[in-house]
């Protein structure tokens, strides 16, 4: 049946539109950002040159981050104002300008400008996110939410591994072929925008905070005032906050402690990906399971278990190391590694489970918001999404600067969802009286 709905969904203007803006957005963000820790992580561009590499990499996805995290409240207030369909034309407008100006950077070669870029990126993403989570309730019935946060985040996932490739690749593929790829995906964009169907604003007489310090508190007390929506928020901002610990731990694990070169890197990344994307698209076929109760909540639970058990094997079990006389080691080498097999085990194992995680949460927070100031509370999601990867990379940055085990951001995983896991099992036995019946 879901199987059949997403093909249903694939080819329809309420759909289709957003599903083609949202990927190639996605994939322009993810190798942009990957092309600038590829050019300053192995290709020695000068980029903050007196920190150590294990901090570089943090910092520079600190740029995106940042202006994401400061403007997503304002921008969650102007998509309950506006039209949304007018607000996505505006937003892949800016991303072709932005995408033009990455183009200087890619031809001059230099990384401030496409660090800058990288921060313009942040700034648009943050008024399309909220728009996103709060249109998709708008433009599809309640049935169909699970199925359309499948599409969304599985393939998304599947586009972050091309995105991935690509970027870590500009120092094999030049600069002119990433600059024409980034541009031509922001003008497809923008075509798919143009095609959105209207989206009338719940609150056209809403009355916009351009304050960021108190739109952000005040979607934040919004958010805490909805209990119900706050939940999962707060599980798909452990999401992105732990694959934030995997994105930007690898390119320094791979190079310092594993030393092989950034194929590597790029197997691990790829085989991540393609994993989270296997899990997400199961939901469409095993999320509507009765046994995992309403909401899908106990299909959560399954997957947080997953990603810890995972994780924790990833701790314990040794990382394939090159033994051998050259600076990197090759894939080869990687490849008949005695501990390769189970190591990569882990890092799939855990990232199906994190798919099986996240598409209940993203349908359940839609689900739930109020529609008056859906996106408002998608927008405080966004906020705690973003606060959860800050905390997470400067968390990162203060485990390197203190020199700790190399494995410690992989026990912070370990920690963290530990917690998650045990909150989710104890919702999935005692769920929320209110929505013990949705589908009555």
């Amino acid at each position: 049946m879901s199987a059949r709905l997403a093909g249903k969904l694939l080819v329809q203007r309420r759909f289709l539109p957003l599903f083609t803006l949202f990927q190639t957005g996605t994939f322009n963000d993810n190798t942009l950002k990957n092309a600038l820790i590829a050019m300053i992580t192995f290709g020695g561009f000068a980029f903050l040159s007196d920190l150590p590499s294990a901090v570089r990499v943090p910092v520079a996805a600190l740029i995106f981050t940042g202006p994401f995290t400061i403007l997503c409240a304002i921008a969650g207030q102007i998509a309950d104002k506006f039209d949304r369909g007018k607000i996505f034309r505006w937003v892949k407008r800016a991303e072709a300008l932005i995408m033009a100006l990455a183009a200087v950077g890619f031809a001059l070669k230099n990384v401030h400008i496409l660090a800058v870029c990288l921060g313009l990126m942040g700034a648009q993403s943050a008024f399309f996110s909220p728009t996103k989570n709060a249109v998709l309730p708008q433009w599809l019935s309640e049935k169909e939410l699970i199925t359309g946060n499948a599409l969304m985040s599985g393939f998304q996932f599947s586009i972050l591994l091309v995105g991935t490739v690509v970027g870590l690749g500009v120092l094999k593929f030049g600069t002119p072929v990433i600059s024409g790829l980034l541009f031509s995906l922001a003008i497809v964009g923008w075509i798919a925008a143009e095609m959105t169907p209207a989206a009338p604003a719940p609150q056209p007489k809403l009355k916009v905070n351009y304050n960021p310090i108190t739109a952000t508190v005040n979607v934040l007390k919004q958010a805490f005032a909805n209990q119900d929506v706050l939940r999962p928020l707060l599980g798909v901002a452990w999401f992105y906050g732990l694959s934030t610990v995997f994105v930007t731990t690898f390119p320094d694990y791979v190079a310092t402690t594993m030393r092989y070169e950034e194929g590597v890197l790029m197997m691990m990344l790829a085989s991540s990906t393609i994993s989270i994307l296997i899990g997400s698209l199961l939901t469409l076929f095993i999320g509507g399971w009765k046994i995992w109760g309403p909401e899908s909540v106990g299909l959560s639970a399954f997957g947080i278990t997953g990603v810890t058990l995972f994780v924790l094997m990833l701790c314990l079990i040794p990382s394939p190391t090159y033994m051998g006389a050259e600076t990197f080691g090759p894939v080869s080498d990687f490849a008949q590694n005695p501990h390769m097999p189970l190591f990569m085990t882990a890092i799939v194992g855990a990232s199906i489970c994190n798919g099986l995680f996240l598409v209940p949460l993203q349908a359940m927070s839609q689900r739930r918001a109020n529609p008056n100031i859906r996106a408002q509370l998608m927008s405080a999601g966004s906020v705690l999404l973003n606060l959860f990867v800050n905390i997470t990379t400067f968390g990162l940055i203060g485990l390197a600067a203190m020199k700790v085990a190399p494995k410690m951001p992989f026990v912070m995983i370990v920690i963290g969802s530990a917690i998650v896991a045990a909150y989710a099992i104890y919702r999935t036995f005692n769920p929320i009286e209110r929505y013990v019946h949705l589908e009555s």
